[in-house]
């Protein structure tokens, strides 16, 4: 009675000695999880696995994430002791088809004990036959639960061995299902909050980018030319480098609208958009809807001879636009080297006039502001 006596105490302080050896572990694993980024986590978790693992308790620990409609299953993370084969690229995708036993089993009760697998049911068909395959004789699932919802499990498995599983394998097995589920929902969060962000990011940059610009001719608008036309004087007043604005109004435009429809008339000021954006399209150059008729360009760094001929070249191809009726533009055109007493009213009322005179002497044509 002595002898079993000392037995028995030997076998709970091993026992004891083994719990709280992998409290220890499980302890600064889970810390490391709390900390660990994204990027990090991965390495944690296998870890996290490597402890369930440890003084040869396990022979391979693994982690799988079910799909969201419970279809198939994906090998996510695993650790396999000394010897011991792994599996993880071989068990990526697996349908619910291939072991609809095992997927009944988990999703009705979030835990599966095989103590051998020999005696498994003749149902679990295709789930006996992938242990058979990998050498397994006991193995052990634990359902990951996020917010109530089953989305994988933390499994073990033992190969060339066999054992009856103890509720404190289960104990330990929750515990770190537990630790890498929390971990898992943290970085869910993270990326959720990430995206999120991004999308936000994009929105305010879109409803910025739409502030500026035109919705019919996909140009800047009104507002975007404004501040794009004060930027550039003070940054070429800066410099002392030359800056050329263009204004560019489509003749009898009104006309135009009352004789076909507002259809056509749209369809010359888009027109005139692309032709447009195909003649100034020198890096920098900022093209726009000014009003209902008038575009602007503001083209820094251009020369007076220059304009003119980027001038010619657009009054060729606006008349080739295609419509109910030859279109035509007058251009104004203003170059000058900007100085601190340069405004937006001095330039738009000088390219203005350039216009004026075009229109005044016949159209279809381009004049210099003096």
């Amino acid at each position: 009675m002595t002898s079993s006596l000392r037995m028995t105490t030997e076998s709970t302080t091993i026992t004891t000695h083994s719990t709280a050896q992998f409290a220890y572990l499980i302890s600064q694993i889970s810390t490391s999880l709390i900390n660990a980024s994204p990027a990090e986590s991965a390495q944690h978790i296998e870890n996290a696995l490597a402890a369930l693992g440890s003084n040869d308790r396990k022979d391979r620990c693994y982690v799988f994430l079910f799909s969201n409609d419970y279809n198939e299953m994906s090998n996510t993370h695993e650790w396999v002791n000394d010897g011991i084969t792994a599996h993880k690229d071989d068990l990526q995708g697996v349908p619910a088809s291939a072991m609809p036993w095992f997927f009944r089993e988990m999703k009705a009760n979030g835990l599966i004990l095989v103590n051998d697998t020999a005696q498994l049911p003749d149902e679990a068909g295709g789930f006996k036959a992938e242990l058979v395959r990998e050498n397994i004789q006991s193995m052990m699932a634990v359902g990951m639960y996020l917010e109530g919802r089953l989305i994988g499990f933390v499994g073990c498995d033992l190969v060339h061995r066999q054992c009856d599983w103890s509720d404190e394998d289960v104990r330990q097995m929750r515990l770190v299902a537990d630790m890498i589920t929390n971990t898992l929902a943290r970085h869910r969060t993270e990326a959720q909050l990430q995206q999120m962000e991004a999308e936000l990011r994009a929105a305010n940059t879109r409803l910025a980018q739409l502030a500026h610009e035109d919705g019919l001719t996909e140009l800047k608008n009104r507002r975007g030319l404004d501040a794009a036309l004060s930027s550039e004087l003070s940054r070429l007043q800066r410099k002392q480098q030359v800056l050329t604005v263009m204004m560019i109004d489509i003749d009898h435009f009104k006309q135009l609208n009352d004789q076909h429809g507002h259809m056509v008339g749209d369809a010359a000021l888009r027109c005139v958009a692309q032709e447009l954006k195909h003649t100034l399209q020198r890096s920098g150059e900022t093209i726009g809807r000014f009003g209902g008729d008038e575009f602007l360009a503001i083209c820094p760094l251009l020369t007076e001879a220059e304009a003119q001929q980027r001038a010619e070249t657009l009054l060729a191809r606006i008349s080739s636009c295609e419509g109910a009726a030859q279109l035509t533009i007058s251009v104004g055109i203003y170059t000058f080297i900007p100085t601190a007493t340069s405004t937006p009213d001095d330039v738009m009322r000088k390219v203005d006039n350039a216009v004026y005179r075009a229109k005044h002497n016949g159209r279809d044509r381009f004049e210099i502001a003096s």
